[in-house]
Formats: C-alpha cells, sequence, structure tokens
C-alpha cells in the first residue's frame, strides 16, 4: 500500500477515535502496538516498563479522546508520547551494561560448542570486547536518532521533535552515529564473519 494512502487510512482512524469510536481505537492500538514496543526495546526500556508504558499511553488517549488535537502522523505522535511517557518514568535501563552482558546475551547462541571452536576462543573474546567498545561508545541519544532515521524511516524534524532538539541538531546526532560506526566498521565485519561463517 502505498504511504500516503496508509497514512490517510491512519489519520481518518485518528479523528474517528478522537469522535468516540471504539473499533478506531482498537485499530489504532493493533497497529501500533508493536511498533512502539520493537521502538520502546531499541532505546532500552525494560519489558514491562515498556508494556506498562504503552498501555497507560492508549488508557490516556481513549480518556482524553476529546482533547487531542489533529496531527498529520500518528506514528509520530505516538512515538513522542511514548517516549515522554519512558522519560518521565525514568523506565528504560542502560543501553548495555557495564559487563557487555545484554551483548553476551545476545551472542548466547554463537558460544562455540566443538572443541575446535574452543581453541578459538580468545579470538571471539577479543571481538566481542571491540563490539562493546563500538556499542558502548555510541551515546543513547546517538543510537535513538539512528533507529528512529533507519529503522523508523523518520525525518530529520520528527527525530529532532522526538528528541526534543533542533533539526540540525539531530542531523548531527545521526551523523556522529554513522562516523563513529564506520569507524568500527572493520571490527564488526570480522566478528560477524567469525560468528556466522
Amino acid at each position: 500500500m502505498h504511504l500516503n494512502v496508509h497514512n490517510e487510512i491512519e489519520l481518518k482512524q485518528w479523528e474517528a477515535m478522537r469522535a468516540g469510536n471504539e473499533q478506531a481505537f482498537a485499530w489504532l492500538y493493533d497497529r501500533y502496538f508493536k511498533l512502539l514496543y520493537n521502538y520502546g526495546k531499541k532505546i532500552g526500556t525494560t519489558d514491562a516498563a515498556l508494556e506498562d508504558g504503552i498501555h497507560d499511553l492508549f488508557v490516556d488517549l481513549w480518556r482524553f479522546r476529546s482533547s487531542l488535537s489533529s496531527t498529520t502522523s500518528v506514528r509520530f505522535y505516538l512515538y513522542r508520547s511514548l517516549r515522554r511517557r519512558l522519560m518521565r518514568n525514568d523506565s528504560r535501563s542502560n543501553f548495555f551494561t557495564a559487563d557487555g552482558s545484554i551483548i553476551e546475551d545476545a551472542l548466547k547462541a554463537a558460544t562455540p560448542s566443538s572443541e575446535q571452536e574452543l581453541i578459538d576462543e580468545e579470538n571471539n573474546k577479543q571481538r566481542i570486547y571491540r563490539l562493546k567498545k563500538l556499542l558502548s561508545d555510541l551515546s543513547p541519544r546517538q543510537y535513538e536518532a539512528l533507529v528512529l532515521r533507519y529503522y523508523d524511516e523518520m525525518s530529520f524534524d520528527e527525530i529532532a521533535a522526538i528528541l526534543n532538539v533542533n533539526e540540525q541538531s539531530a542531523r548531527n546526532l545521526v551523523q556522529r552515529g554513522l562516523l563513529q560506526l564506520r569507524h568500527y566498521a572493520k571490527y564488526v565485519i570480522g566478528l560477524l564473519v567469525f560468528l556466522f561463517f
């Protein structure tokens, strides 16, 4: 479906929800729950806090529907509202723990299991250390800006509004994050080749 047509459908559902249409409200919930959940996970929110935050967001949308304003982007409105709610509740965890345990958990499936693979363990540890360094050097705001830009395909204006910065700052966050990722790309590529091949 074409993006503009899809956006029109969402805006019609939004207006119907504001007018008290329960089916439109349910449609918006079904359409956005998973997207909001994925966004919250990418910015480091715990599962329980994220589910509560999304639930509370939609409860408030319904409760205050008559006082909600029109919008040109339902997705932008909901992302920004969820982010504000999570920041207010301070429910985001650090992106990566000091010892890198989040990364370790993500890589458990790739842990060597045969004797031959165990021989390469030291090299693997070095590569994981470098990957941890890359991810820890990327600031949470840079990471979030990159997620919004490339995963959620938001404009710099939308990113700026969600992060509560001006457009140039949003552009700078994305550019600096990309430069940093490029700088360490050889380590990531080496790790991925080692793990998957």
